[in-house]
């Protein structure tokens, strides 16, 4: 019987020769964008177009982890590929940008790789030396999936504490995100949404449990919201309170613990409503937590919350 293979077995059989990548690819000039198409499509690559900067960077925008590489003319109308880049690296979008520019441009292209891109071509160039670039780039992530060949022996735990001052958030956040970047780049897990998450668990244990202000005095009245924070965070009574974190990582997923000093509060009243969006305001932060992540509970007390999220398979991509 004739075995269909799907793109997913395809993807991995051609591995050892070409692997098969997810190209945006960016020019206003559309004959280049066809003839650069051709090639790529023929070495097994799926090819978006875009014709300038900002329909490319719509069409990124719309599924950040669909692509695997950006490759984009330096100079377009509306958006040029440098400020492209410049956007892509400002929301901490890592993805490999191969930028295509005149030798006029030369010193704008080396300026590029200073900014964060990969590589540069300059014209007039071949499709052989893009698929050349491109090969460079298996090879680095052929590099980078070793290092996970012994993921099933691998654990790490990272414990944080922190006394209640919302200027400790953001750092929190920060350091934790680029710890597990490399585990969600491999899992094709969004790192903006771990963040999310992050930010929203630390805000309710720091603001709403240890230093007890309430999310719905915010909505009544910001201005009190606001003077209600700054005394509790220059009283000792409630800023002393700390907020401990334990992140640890395994070979099967992330796992957030972010408790609290504070009361607690009925978590029972959360439950089943990841699906549901017509929460008060007031629990807007739990609602993305619950949609964003594969598991989330809390303690009996309810100021402590686990927050799951599970590495898969990676699964095979829909042809552009």
């Amino acid at each position: 019987m004739t075995k269909i293979l799907s793109r997913l077995e395809v993807r991995i059989f051609q591995w050892g020769i070409c692997q098969i990548m997810d190209i945006l690819l960016i020019d206003d000039n559309e004959n280049l964008l066809k003839l650069l198409t051709r090639p790529l499509k023929k070495s097994g690559h799926s090819i978006t177009e875009a014709t300038d900067g900002r329909q490319g960077w719509e069409l990124f925008l719309e599924n950040p982890h669909r692509f695997d590489v950006i490759v984009t003319d330096i100079k377009m109308p509306v958006l040029d590929g440098v400020e492209l880049l410049k956007r892509l690296r400002k929301k901490n979008y890592d993805i490999p940008v191969v930028i295509i520019s005149g030798y006029e441009d030369i010193r704008s292209s080396i300026e590029v790789l200073r900014f964060g891109a990969f590589d540069f071509l300059l014209k007039p160039f071949k499709a052989k030396e893009l698929l050349e670039i491109l090969k460079k780039l298996e090879a680095i992530h052929e590099n980078q999936k070793r290092q996970f060949q012994g993921l099933p022996f691998f654990t790490e735990d990272i414990e944080i504490f922190i006394h209640s001052q919302t200027k400790h958030i953001p750092s929190v956040g920060a350091f934790l995100q680029e710890r597990v970047k490399l585990f969600c780049k491999m899992h094709k897990i969004n790192i903006h949404n771990i963040g999310l998450c992050l930010h929203e668990a630390l805000v309710n244990a720091v603001v709403h449990g240890n230093l007890e202000v309430s999310s719905t005095l915010k909505n009544e009245s910001p201005e009190e919201f606001d003077r209600m924070l700054k005394k509790r965070e220059s009283d000792p009574k409630y800023a002393g309170r700390k907020v401990a974190i334990h992140c640890k990582v395994t070979a099967e997923q992330l796992i957030f613990n972010i408790e609290d000093e504070g009361k607690g509060f009925d978590a029972a009243k959360f439950v089943g409503l990841a699906d549901h969006f017509t929460m008060a305001p007031s629990g807007r932060g739990v609602l993305i937590i619950l949609a964003l992540m594969d598991e989330v509970r809390w303690n009996d007390v309810g100021n402590c919350i686990t927050m799951i999220k599970c590495f898969r398979q990676l699964s095979p991509k829909k042809d552009a």
